[in-house]
Order: C-alpha cells, then structure tokens, then sequence
C-alpha cells in the first residue's frame, strides 16, 4: 500500500486508523455483505466499488466481526438425488434448528453389489440465500471435511509479435494451501514454484490470476513476492535473468480493497473477487496484495497483468515462476459425491453449506448411511449356518455311531448264531455219538463176558473196548472244544487241570498243578483253545513216554496280554543239541505258530524237560 495514501486517510476527520483498524480483508468483507444486501446487481456493485473508498471504510470493531458475507444468512445444502444399486431414490428430512442445527434425512441401507452410491448436493431451497461453498464428510470413513474439486489457476499466457495469445500454461491451485489455518491471518505463507518452456512464435508472456475456469469455484487466495525469470542454461555464469519481480504494489487507492495496482487489471464477469488484501508484517506494517475473493460460483474473474507490463520472452527458454501465496478454495452451489465401495459398518453423510473460507453457515445435512453384509455374511446366516453345522455334525456322529452300533449288533447276532450252532453239533454230538459209543462199549463188555477162554477170541474185544473208550475220550475233547460255553480262560483252566490229573494218575505218575483259582474273565475262542490243549497233549504224551518221570508239573499263568503255559518233569532230560527230532516237537512248533505263538523247550541229560508254551490273548472285540 502506498504509505501516501495511508496517511491521507489517517488524516481524514471521518476517523482515525490504528494498527488494530487497518483496512483488510475483514473489514472489507463485511462492508460488502451491507453493500450487496442492498445492491444485489454486480454491476451496481462494481459502480459503486468504483466510485472511491471514503464511503466503504469501517471502524476498529467492525473490523473484528467474522470475515465472511454470510454467516447470517442461515444458508444450508440439501439433497437433491441419491443413486445407489443403479436406481435413484428420494430424499426426506426434515429440518431440526435455525442457523446452527441439522437437516435429518430418512438412513438409506445398501449391500456392498449395489455401489457405487452417489450424492447430489444441491443449493438451499428456492427463496433461501445461495450456498457460497459446500462441504462434505462421511463419519466412519473420512477423518476430515472434503472440499469437492474445483481450481484457481495461475496462468502465463504468451503472446506472439501482435500480442496475439499463442498458448498458455496454467498452475492448478485447489484445496488449502499447506499451512492455512482456517483464516488468511491464522495462515503461514507458502512458496510454490512452477517451471514451464516458451513455446514456438512467443514474444512476451502475461500473468493472471484467474478463480474459476469454470463457474462453481469459491475461495480465497492471496499472493507476494511473485517473481518471473529464466533458467540459466549449464555454460551460463549468471543464475539466470529476471523478467519480473512484484514485491510490493504501487498505484493510486491502495488503501482500498478495491484499490488499482499499476500494471494489474480486473478481469472476469465478476469484477468483485480480484481485491487487495491487506497483510500486516512482522514489523507493525501494512502492505496490499494481490488476492482473489470468490464468494459467487456463478461468475469467474481475476486480476490480470497489463500488456505494458508483460515480460519479453524467447522461444525455447525455461522460465522459472515463484510465488508466495495461501488460499482456501472450494465449490459451491452444488456437489457430486461418489462412494465406490466402502466395508460393512454404519456411517452418517453430513454437508454443510459455509462461507468461502469454509465455515459453516446455517445447518447441517445428515444422512445416516447403512452398509449391511450381503445375507452369507450377516450374522443371522453365520449362526444358522454353525447351527446347521453342528446339527450335521451331531446328526452325523449319531449316525456313525447307530451304525457302529448295527454292525456290533450284527456282529453279536453272528457270533450268537455260530455259538447256538456250535452249541447244538457238540450237543448232538455228544447224545449221538456218545451213546453210540456206550452200546459199543457195553457189547464189547458182554461179547468178552460170552466168549470163550481162547485169548485169540478174548484179545480183540479187549481191543474193540480200548478203543471205543479212546473215541469216547477224543469225542469229549471235541465236544468240548465246540462248545461255547467252554470258550472263556476258566474254563481252559478248568479243563487242562481235569485232564492233566486224569492222564497223570492213570500212568502212575505224580501230577502238580499250579494253576490260579482266581482268572480274570478273558475269552478263549475254541480254535485257541483247541490247539492250545492239542499242544499240552502233545507235551504230555511226550513226558509219559520217553522222559521216565515221576513227577510232572503243569503251571499257568498270565503275563500281561499273553497266556503261559508250562509241562515240566525230573525224567531223564536230553541234550537239544544232539537229540534227534520227532514229530512231537514239530507239531508243537507248527500249532504255536498257527495261533501267534511260541514254543520254547529246556532240557539237560538227567535233568528233566520244561516246554513252555506262549500264546497272545485275543481282545474281547476279536472274540468271534
């Protein structure tokens, strides 16, 4: 600002300015407000911005009101449309407050195939003020409020011979700049840097700071210490050449946010958005700068620099453009907000309509927003299906288990059959054959008692009788063996003792038996205990006719899961090396290998023979 006309203007008798009511963006905003409640045309706006300062200055305290136009104004955004799953649906609510509340609309609820879900956010209602900017945030999603696109440029156009434009390059700005803090006074400056060829056919370049290349842009922006020079090349000593410098404005009306800067123009259908803004320094001092204060989407202007001032350029120089700015900008009127997916969850849609440096205005939008699972992944489908699967389970183990228990069934039912088979051959076999075997019995005894005295005659019915006595013993074994009655350890024990005593004591031999009274109650199955007692026989027959004993000694005993058998004598012994085998020991082999077992033999030359025999006992589940 020219220090000239600051002073003019402390000198005024209208008032006196002190650091504290230094015109500024503040003081000049809400005069505008007051201006342009009366005078909504841009044009009389422009008329009577035009028509000097004296009648638009403020006073210290209204310079500390809020800096927007319209925060009275109580304007709000609503919702216009809503798209989601390819159909559009209508939006209800209904307003809760005044100035400073929320507009409720009716939740909408989706599953994540119906996106993408759209908003359209449009201007408060027909007869409302308009919205100057709008913001948007989805709580749950985004942490902070979005400002929807839209750009101030700046712009250097080149101009050829003729001042004709041969092409331009612009430098998006959008968004905050890094550092601003809500207002232009809470906000640090930033330095940009932008670097651009000159095209083919340029002579000079032009300067603009443009707010909106399209309509619906708002903001503010402010810029200092803006300087234009070409990039030296690689031989070159010089840094490079400068081409323009602005570090501080001069004109007449500086003093004024509506001031003219020698070599900068107004541009744009709205003459109101270029202003000074004026900057206090670190020093106390004041100085205007160029800015742009974009409170109507509709209308597009900027400030822009005058030919007398553009820089004489070369075809194929590397011009370096540096600024120092801030700026907030936004959209307003109406927005687009488009969601693509988003995670199940619950979520609120807000908007709110606020001023062009983006505080609220008057309402809030709110739109609660439901993102259900689809139904495999909704937590009534996931506990019906874990109860269906633990029914399938349940109903699956019962069903293996009834049908574990069919076959031990089946299995109980065979083994009940085979055992009455079992139970009627021995029956039949012992009324049948063991009476027949009697009347045998009983003729031999009264052909011997009948017949002659000649021991050729009497010798053979004596032999017919032994025999017939040697069949009935084997057909008890046999019968015995068959029967499943027979077929547990106690009733082996029971057998192999009533045997052994029997054989023993008719050969004139001492017979000991260390068999225990007590058994636990296992399964013998009659294969088993056939072989086994064949074996015992076997061990038996071999003590009665080659040992010469006195004594035989038949010991049982459990070891574990087997069964031990031992036949001992004090006959004669022999020597297992040199002893000649027979028959006997290879059956007794033979028939401990058909049931799993073993046979072991002990003997020494005058010293006895021990035969151990060693079976498995089945599982009661083998028994069959």
């Amino acid at each position: 600002m020219g220090r000239r006309g600051m002073n003019r203007y402390a000198g005024s008798d209208a008032m006196r300015l002190t650091a504290e009511n230094k015109l500024g963006m503040m003081g000049w905003m809400m005069r505008m407000a007051a201006v342009r409640a009366f005078f909504p045309s841009t044009v009389w706006l422009a008329v009577l911005c035009m028509a000097g300062s004296s009648g638009l200055r403020l006073v210290a305290a209204d310079e500390k009101v809020l800096f927007s136009a319209r925060p009275a104004l109580s304007a709000r955004p609503a919702l216009s449309g809503i798209v989601y799953g390819g159909r559009s649906i209508p939006a209800s609510g209904n307003a809760s407050g005044e100035s400073i509340g929320e507009v409720s609309y009716s939740g909408i609820s989706l599953l994540p195939g119906e996106f993408p879900l759209n908003f359209s956010v449009d201007t408060a209602p027909p007869g409302k003020p308009p919205v100057v900017r709008i913001r948007t945030r989805l709580e749950g999603w985004e942490n902070e409020w979005r400002d929807h696109e839209s750009q101030m440029y700046l712009v250097l156009r080149f101009l050829d011979e003729e001042n004709r434009a041969v092409s331009s390059e612009s430098f998006i700005r959008q968004g905050n700049s890094p550092g601003w803090g809500g207002l232009p006074q809470n906000s640090r400056w930033h330095r940009q840097v932008n670097e651009v060829e000159v095209p083919e056919r340029s002579r000079r370049v032009q300067i603009l700071l443009v707010s909106g290349g399209t309509p619906r842009t708002t903001g503010f922006w402010a810029v200092r210490r803006l300087r234009l020079t070409v990039k030296a090349t690689a031989d070159e000593a010089t840094p490079g050449t400068q081409l323009y410098q602005l570090d501080q404005l001069s004109g007449p009306g500086l003093d004024s946010p509506r001031g003219n800067p020698n070599g900068w123009l107004r541009d744009g259908t709205g003459l109101e958005i270029p202003i000074l803004y004026t900057q206090a320094e670190d020093d106390g001092s004041f100085q205007p700068l160029l800015a742009l204060l974009d409170a109507n989407p509709d209308n597009t202007g900027g400030w822009l620099q005058k030919l007398t001032a553009a820089s004489p350029v070369a075809p194929g120089q590397h011009l370096r453009l540096e600024v120092e700015e801030k700026y907030s900008i936004g959209r307003g009127r109406e927005a687009e907000v488009s969601f693509h997916s988003l995670p199940v969850g619950d979520y609120v849609f807000r908007a709110w309509a606020t001023d062009e440096l983006g505080r609220p205005t008057g309402p809030s939008l709110r739109l609660p927003v439901e993102v259900r699972p689809p139904f495999y992944a909704a937590t009534w489908f996931r506990l019906l299906g874990a109860v269906l699967l633990l029914a399938a389970l349940l109903g699956g183990v019962r069903y293996f288990s009834w049908r574990k228990m069919q076959r031990e069934l089946q299995r109980l039912e065979r083994h009940r059959a085979v055992a009455e088979e079992r139970t009627r051959m021995a029956r039949d076999l012992h009324d049948e054959m063991g009476s027949r075997f009697t009347q045998i019995s009983l003729l031999a005894g009264r052909a011997l008692l009948s017949a002659p005295v000649d021991e050729s005659v009497r010798e053979p019915i004596r032999n017919i009788n032994g025999a017939v006595k040697e069949l009935a013993s084997a057909l008890e074994e046999i019968v015995w063996a068959a029967n499943p009655l027979h077929d547990t350890l106690e009733g082996f024990s029971n057998y192999l003792s009533k045997y052994a005593s029997a054989v023993l004591r008719d050969a004139g031999l001492r017979c000991r038996l260390d068999i225990p009274t007590t058994l636990p109650p296992r399964t013998l199955p009659s294969g088993l205990r056939h072989r086994l007692m064949m074996a015992v026989k076997e061990a038996l027959n071999n003590a009665l006719k080659h040992a010469h004993a006195t004594e035989v000694c038949v010991r049982l005993e459990l070891d574990g899961p087997r069964l031990l058998l031992t036949v001992s004598d004090d006959g004669d012994g022999f020597d297992p090396v040199t002893v000649k085998r027979g028959n006997g020991l290879d059956h007794l082999q033979r028939r401990m290998e058909e049931v799993g077992g073993t046979c072991g033999f002990e003997s020494r030359l005058a010293s006895g023979t021990c035969v151990r025999l060693t079976v498995p006992l089945p599982m009661a589940k083998e028994d069959a």
